[in-house]
Parts: C-alpha cells; structure tokens; sequence
C-alpha cells in the first residue's frame, strides 16, 4: 500500500484507494515519457451551410455552432483523440457515432463505492449541472460489480435529476432536452464498450503500478486520485477532468461539472479563432518545446520598424499542456508566470513586462490564453532583434516536466489607434507602511500623440495573519494626473473569497478540476488565469508636448496597507 500523502501546508489532503493504491489531492510526481502525447491538428470542420446532412439534433444548428467531423480514436490518454463508444443505460442504448453533432462535448462521471463517491453522487438533485451549456451529454456509471446495485444506482439519479427539475421550475421543453442529455448508464464502467471503458481500465491499471506514485519527499507519496470525472472536449480528445471538489477540504460534487464543458467551449472557440487568422506574423519565444525549466531568455527577430508600424494588435499566445498521468506530477502551486522585453538585450537585468497570468494547481491537460497586450507595442516599434524574458513559473520552483508554447501574435485590425511609445511609471512591492512612500512620476508624451493611457497589470499576493492580503482582501489602487484622480481601480469587497467566483472564469481560461483552493474569488486574479493590463484613458488629463505627474497610492480598504505584496507594471502608454 502507498503511503498516505501528508500535506504540510492548508492544501488539498484527501487519501483515497484504487485496489492497493493510495489516491490523494497533495502532491508532485516524476515525469512519466510513456505519457507524453502530441496534439494532433484541430478537426475537420463542416459548413453548416453546405448540404452535407446535420448529425444530431439540430443544436449545432440552434446555437449557431460549427460541426467538426467525428475523427477515429487513437488512444486512452490525456490530449490523445478519443474512439467511439455504446453505452447502455436506463432508456436504451446510447451509441456515439449515432448521435455525433459534431459541436458537443461530453462529462463522465463514475461511482466508486466510497465516502467521496457516496458524498458526489448525493449532489446530482441540486440542480446545477442544469447551469451547464447546452451542448454537452452527462454520463453517470459506476463501478459497482453487482448489476442490481448498478441499475438502482442510475434509477437514482434519475429521480435526482427529477427533483432537481421540479426544485428549479423546469419547463418541460427544457426537461425533455436534457433527459435526452444526462445518460445513466448501467454497464460495468471499466466495461462499457468502446472509449470510455478502455480509459477507465487503463487508468486503474496505471493507478496499481509503482510508476504512477509520486514521492513528494518529506510530505509523504501521492497515488493517482479517483477517477470521478473525465471528459471529451470538443476537439474529440481526452480531459482528465481531475477533482469536483472546490476548496481544500470540501467534498466533491456536481456543482464543479458544469464548469467542464464551459471551458471546452473557451477552448475551443480560442482555437478554432487562432487557426483562422491568416494576416497574423506569428514570432515564437517557446515553440511547443518539453521542458521542465521555468526561466528562459530568448533572442527573436521582429519585422522591420517599417513593418512594425502597421500593427495595432499584440496577443501573446501562452499554451502550457502538463501530460505526465498522476495530476500530482504537474506543478502544484499558484504561481505568477510573465512575459517581459529586456531593455538591454541578453543581459536582460533592466526588464518591462507585458504579459502576466497566474498558473493552477495541480491540474493535467492544456491551459491556452491569447492575452492582449497591444498597448505594449509602444515598447517594441523599433522592431527587428529583441530579447524576451519568459518565466513559466519561479525558477525555485520543482522542475516538473510541461510542453510549452509562448508566442507573439502581430495583427493589424484597423480598429483602434497604434500605440507608438511607453514608459514605466511605478512598480509594487511589500504591502506595508512603507509601500506610498514614493514620489510622482513625471513624463512627456510627444507633441503628436492623440490619445494617452494609464496602463496596469495588477495582482496581490500573501496572505498576512488578521486580513489575508493581499491575495484575499480588498485592496485598492488610486492614481491622480496632475493631482486630479482618477476612478479607483478595485474589487467589490464582499465578492473576496467568494465560493465560485474564480470557477466561474472558465470561459476565461480559468482550467477547471485543479486541486487546491481554485474556485475561491481572489483580489484581481484566479489560479490559470490571465491577469489583465487595465487601460484607462487619461487623454484629457495631458498635454502633449507638456511635462506631466502621476502619482500613485494603494490602501486595504479604507486603511493604510499591512502586510502581503503588489505586483505592479503601472505605465503610460501614446497613441498617434
């Protein structure tokens, strides 16, 4: 028997068994080469306009979704394309290629008979998997041996969803849709025919090996955790789904599920409209590279200045795939991630920069964000060779194995003005008493520019004994222009620590099943997701050509900062 992960921090420490195995939500593993998988291209997509027969029921249809090609399996594993699948269940069989719309995504869920599994299976009457999109099939099993026990078990759930129906005031239209959407199967799990079942065997008989534990040093060896949940994303390829429980200490439940094929359709959507932009220069930092490094500095060549002044838009294009099979092998902390320019080339010690996200706990799978950072050409029109500073994560941190991808993406849309300069105004720090102790900062746009921004990456970190800042209070950021103020940038209070309020930012790439306090709402950022450069518009308030300040103070509420820290790109940015 693997030894109980103990956890030596507030994180997840959950101790659960497959067989003989030990299955915890603490944890960090060693890479595992047999899991690496690569992506295959995205699918084949199908004009909804063209006379080619609509698979499904129509939905595609009604959501004005394009439908993909159903594509032939290649495998059991995260990120590889899963296979076709029939599954019995209470209204009959449910075969896969019969009802492929080619716009759906699908959730599994699996009973284990065991305290979590009775707790997770209990929430189905709650009704908010019926919050969930439209275009997506549930699947509930068990792996009960007994075939009674598994009969009455989805006639239960099938009761669930019922009294979920009448709690929620249904309409019986709505009702009609979605029974046709949550599948209570009665096969065997590990034995259901096709794709699903092979995943399952698969996973457990990986889960009884010496390789899939994770020796996490003085906090103990982490086993793989339960399978309750995976999925099939819209691509037609495996999510692990990993954990349904929101909080450390809090048990799993079919609230986490609806959060799953919202973030397929993120995904998704991010995918298809990066494939479909043809006047884009692409200038990679990090090409799909396999790494277990954090810190890289890269020399790129950009477009000639001549070129560069034709852009308007700037996205980083930041995709992180963990593809080791025990979510305790991915990085297992919330860390700020950044892309910077190095203002003195590839000595890199003088930095500016303009992209940050946070990354997740514990979670296997693809994150993907295309993060806007169009005000930031102002730093970069000169073009030609330019040295970038990428940090995935602290240097410090464990050297678990990602394939890393990190990109500029250079488009012009013609929509919006070109950011032709930028300066640095101020930076964080400690959260203290010494933190506005500094002086304004005084800058001249050129006489041309026609419009003038403040922009802000902003997030708080720490966690201070009495107010927990400033990652979990509400700290607030002022900024005055010639001594008049600007609009406070903060966060509403009493959203802080809000049970969903991170949850609820899959469909900004938020990934959801990690491990850990993911779901909480923090002070200007969310595990896995972007921090954003905050623009605002302070034109009025400058004359070109004219020396003017900015100064800038931050309180906890109403109060002068005590503990915690700022991390802070505050500039100006010009337009002509």
């Amino acid at each position: 028997m693997l030894t109980r992960t103990l956890c030596g921090s507030s994180r997840l420490a959950v101790a659960a068994l497959i067989g003989t195995v030990a299955l915890s939500g603490c944890g960090d593993p060693p890479s595992d080469p047999d899991a690496h998988v690569e992506l295959d291209a995205a699918p084949e997509l199908l004009d909804a306009g063209t006379d080619a027969p609509a698979p499904g029921d129509g939905l595609c249809e009604e959501l004005g979704l394009p439908r993909a090609v159903m594509r032939e399996g290649t495998g059991v594993q995260v990120g590889e394309v899963a296979g076709d699948f029939t599954v019995q269940t209470l209204a009959g069989p449910w075969h896969l290629e019969d009802e492929w719309s080619g716009c759906d995504s699908y959730v599994f869920f699996t009973y284990f008979d065991n305290e979590l599994g009775d707790a997770l299976f209990g929430t189905l009457s709650n009704g908010t998997l019926l919050r969930s999109p439209r275009n997506v099939h549930f699947f509930f099993s068990s792996s009960e041996e007994d075939a009674t026990a598994r009969a009455d078990r989805a006639q239960g759930l099938a009761d669930q969803l019922e009294s979920a129906f009448e709690s929620a005031g249904t309409e019986e239209v709505d009702r009609e849709f979605w029974r046709r959407r949550f599948h209570f199967v009665t096969d065997l799990a590990a034995e259901i025919e096709g794709a699903p079942g092979e995943y399952l065997s698969e996973y457990i008989r990986y889960a009884g090996t010496p390789e899939s534990r994770v020796d996490l040093g003085e906090r103990g060896v982490a086993g793989m955790m339960y399978p309750f949940i995976f999925g099939i994303d819209r691509e037609q390829e495996w999510d692990s789904g990993d954990d349904l429980s929101p909080s450390v200490g809090q048990r799993p439940t079919f609230t986490m599920g609806q959060f799953f094929p919202r973030f397929y359709n993120y995904r998704w959507a991010l995918e298809q409209r990066l494939a479909s932009e043809t006047d884009t220069t692409v200038v990679p930092l990090l090409d799909h590279e396999r790494t277990t490094g954090r810190v890289f500095t890269r020399t790129v060549t950009l477009p000639s200045e001549t070129a560069m002044a034709a852009f308007d838009t700037l996205e980083m294009d930041i995709e992180i795939d963990c593809q080791l099979r025990n979510m305790f092998g991915c990085s297992e902390w919330d860390r700020i991630a950044s892309v910077s320019l190095c203002l003195d080339g590839e000595a890199c010690t003088e930095r500016r920069e303009i992209t940050r996200w946070i990354t997740p706990y514990w979670r296997r799978g693809r994150q993907h964000y295309a993060i806007d950072a169009s005000p930031f050409l102002g730093l970069l029109r000169e073009g030609g060779e330019q040295t970038f500073f990428v940090e995935l994560g602290p240097e410090w941190e464990r050297a678990t194995e990602w394939v890393a991808h990190v990109a500029l993406r250079l488009r012009t849309e013609g929509a919006t003005p070109r950011a032709t300069g930028a300066v640095r105004a101020f930076t964080g720090g400690a959260f203290d008493e010494s933190y506005n102790t500094r002086e304004p900062f005084a800058f001249t746009v050129p006489a041309t520019a026609t419009r003038v921004e403040l922009v802000t990456i902003l997030s708080g970190h720490g966690q201070t004994a009495g107010d927990n800042c400033a990652e979990w209070c509400d700290h607030r950021h002022t900024f005055s222009v010639n001594g008049t103020p600007l609009p406070t940038i903060q966060h509403s209070g009493p959203a802080i620590g809000g049970p969903r309020g991170c949850a609820e930012a899959v469909d900004r790439g938020v990934i959801p099943g990690q491990g850990g306090n993911w779901a909480p709402t923090r002070a200007y950022w969310c595990p896995g997701e972007p921090v954003d450069a905050v623009r605002t518009d302070i034109t009025s308030l400058v004359t070109p050509g004219t020396e003017t300040t900015l100064s800038y103070a931050a309180t906890f509420q109403t109060i002068q900062p005590r503990g915690g820290d700022i991390a802070l790109s505050a500039y100006v940015v010009w337009y002509e």
